[in-house]
């Protein structure tokens, strides 16, 4: 019985793992998309058009205030407005990452201390010394990073 226990406990984590790696997969993708769009300083959110014609669909990212003609300085109005949402927007996004990430690293340590709970004493500390030198090798890599 103990021993189902633990494979159904084994499954379960692993399942977690699994689960956590795609949407931390996810996660990553669809911000390296956003940040394209936020580079891109034509596009304000909730402000694209799609332009339909009539032999193809053709998606053209317009802002819509142009269409009304602003002038000049009501266009530098706008821009300041424009800056002031993406500083905060991209504020907003920093915190929410943050706040992500602490979620997943307690997940992870989570998930490794009811591994090493499955293992013999002997695993679980040669399980310790790989997850140790896996964790060192990636602050190295991304300190590294960061450098350049």
């Amino acid at each position: 019985m103990v021993q189902e226990s633990r494979t159904k406990l084994t499954t379960v984590v692993l399942l977690l793992v699994v689960f956590g790696t795609g949407l931390l997969i996810g996660f990553a993708v669809g911000n390296e998309g956003m940040r394209e769009l936020e580079d891109d300083g034509t596009m304000v959110a909730a402000e694209v058009e799609v332009d339909v014609n009539s032999n193809e669909v053709e998606s053209r990212r317009r802002r819509i205030y142009d269409q009304v003609e602003p002038n000049e300085e009501q266009l530098r109005v706008i821009d300041s407005i424009v800056t002031v949402h993406r500083g905060r927007t991209n504020a907003l996004d920093e915190e929410m990452r943050a706040q992500l990430n602490r979620g997943f690293r307690l997940i992870l340590l989570e998930t490794r201390e009811a591994i090493k709970d499955v293992l013999t004493l002997e695993q679980a500390a040669e399980y310790q010394r790989l997850l140790d030198e896996n964790d060192a090798r990636r602050d190295a890599r991304e300190n590294e990073d960061e450098e350049n």
